[in-house]
């Protein structure tokens, strides 16, 4: 699966578990990829656009890696082990 593919895969399990997607402000510091916050009991995770899909994974997986929700779905073995992998050695090429 290729890294796009992924992102889609794990932005679908985000919304899925009651995240709100936005894209990140033009111009905004911070986090590589975007950030996950809360604001006024909400969740919302901000992606920056810009970013790499790589970067952009690595903040979907962040926000979303232990949620009871999601538990009991399905989820590829590809997209399981990168819940398993420590973040910044994550290897997100999409290469096999």
């Amino acid at each position: 699966m290729e890294p796009v593919q992924q992102l889609a895969f794990l932005v679908d399990l985000a919304e899925a578990a009651g995240i709100v997607i936005r894209p990140a402000p033009p111009g905004s510091q911070g986090e590589s990829g975007g950030a996950f916050v809360r604001l006024r009991g909400q969740e919302i995770l901000f992606l920056d656009l810009s970013a790499t899909p790589a970067d952009q994974i690595a903040v979907v997986v962040s926000a979303i890696r232990d949620r009871a929700e999601l538990q009991d779905r399905f989820i590829p073995p590809e997209i399981r082990q990168l819940f398993d992998a420590d973040g910044p050695e994550l290897d997100l090429s999409g290469r096999t």
